[in-house]
């Protein structure tokens, strides 16, 4: 007779909360998933509320912080986020005001989540010496949000009638700032004097590029882009449009054809060839084990996805389509390991970057370091995406 497997503790599993991975008003994207943050149920309090992040919901007008306005807020909030009788928040009304502190605090927790297991340590928050936490503002009158020494506040968007669209319920522009945060907390911040605008334009990219791996990390999120692009990722979809707004206007395309040659300064222009260049690499790596694993015909790897045309779209499409349909788990476990690899490999060479003087080809040779420790056999498709970029 086989005998009963022992029993875990519950707790040891997380904490449920609710998380929409694209805001709720983008089409499809109305019903949140289920999803666990690392933070078992008793170290968790109203707000919520643990031991690296808490929420504050101001109850009146707040002022945006500013040097030297600091954390913490002191002033009048709304009651609190408070978990169900099983400790677990995945229970609040989608429709409260204190979902939106709840769903705030659990896309900040599972970013790091995500990063910190790419890393395979906790991140020390870089304004720790002062701060032990991360102060979350969810909500304010205020066509914006932004990241800073010790806050992460939340503003709203208004579309064309006026209605607003609180910025703590999008997954992107949350993942976004904690990107920042991250990098500053792995990297540090430049010397007096040693500031370049490689440096900036990195950080755009990066923190981009937190916001569009994190995403790949929600199971319905993922079944949705490969059912939608039938396995094609050039095809415009969730994942190469960053920070999904109103009107489904896009901030910035992850998919993108432009050379280091033909940016600005202007920050978030120059950051495009580096995302543009990891997004492709996410794309290579996918058709090649796609081929590797047999499930689809080698001839897919002789097409140039840098030479981007409606002719290309549908020479990949005729690869793709027909073999997704008939082995969908497999590209989805084909895209999870290419999502991997590219995370690991970033987070990695973040880690070894210093920030003085950074120029952004000493950040695509990290990259590519990282991953040719990682996987030699993949890594080569960095080197040629960063040199087609003029990058390295």
């Amino acid at each position: 007779m086989l005998s009963a497997p022992p029993t875990s503790n519950p707790a040891s599993l997380g904490t449920r909360f609710l998380i929409y991975p694209q805001a709720p008003h983008v089409p499809g994207y109305g019903t949140p998933e289920t999803v666990w943050i690392s933070t078992d149920p008793a170290s968790l309090q109203p707000g919520p509320a643990d031991r690296r992040i808490y929420v504050r919901d101001p109850a009146l007008q707040k002022d945006p912080y500013e040097f030297p306005y600091l954390p913490p807020f002191t002033g009048e909030t709304f009651e609190p986020a408070t978990a169900g009788p099983d400790g677990h928040f995945d229970t609040i009304p989608t429709s409260s005001r204190a979902f939106v502190s709840a769903h705030a605090f659990a896309c900040v927790s599972r970013v790091l989540d995500i990063w910190e297991s790419y890393l395979g340590r906790p991140i020390d928050w870089h304004f720790a010496e002062t701060y032990e936490r991360l102060e979350i503002i969810p909500w304010l009158d205020w066509e914006n949000a932004q990241s800073g020494y010790g806050f992460l506040e939340l503003g709203i968007e208004r579309d064309a009638s006026g209605e607003p669209f609180p910025f703590a319920l999008n997954f992107d522009t949350i993942a976004h700032e904690v990107g920042h945060s991250i990098l500053f907390s792995l990297m540090g911040v430049p010397e007096d004097g040693r500031y370049t605008p490689d440096f900036g334009a990195f950080h755009e990219a990066s923190a981009d590029l937190v916001s569009l791996i994190s995403f790949l990390h929600f199971d319905s999120g993922l079944d949705r882009l490969l059912r939608g692009s039938q396995g094609n990722l050039l095809t415009l979809n969730e994942l190469n449009r960053i920070a999904e707004l109103a009107g489904e206007r896009q901030i910035r395309l992850a998919s993108n054809s432009r050379r280091m040659s033909e940016v600005t300064g202007e920050i978030h222009d120059r950051s495009r060839p580096f995302t543009g260049a990891i997004f492709d690499t996410i794309a290579d790596t996918f058709h090649g084990l796609l081929v590797a694993d047999g499930l689809v015909d080698e001839r897919l790897l002789d097409l140039d996805i840098r030479e981007f045309d409606e002719a290309l779209l549908e020479h990949i499409n005729a690869f793709t389509a027909d073999a997704y349909r008939a082995r969908p788990f497999l590209f989805k476990a084909a895209l999870t390991e290419a999502r991997d690899f590219v995370g690991i490999s970033l987070a990695r060479a973040w880690d070894r970057l210093l920030p003085d003087g950074l120029n952004v080809e000493d950040a695509g040779l990290a990259v590519i370091e990282a991953a040719d420790e990682l996987r030699p056999g993949l890594a080569r498709q960095f080197e040629i995406n960063f040199r087609w970029r003029e990058i390295v």
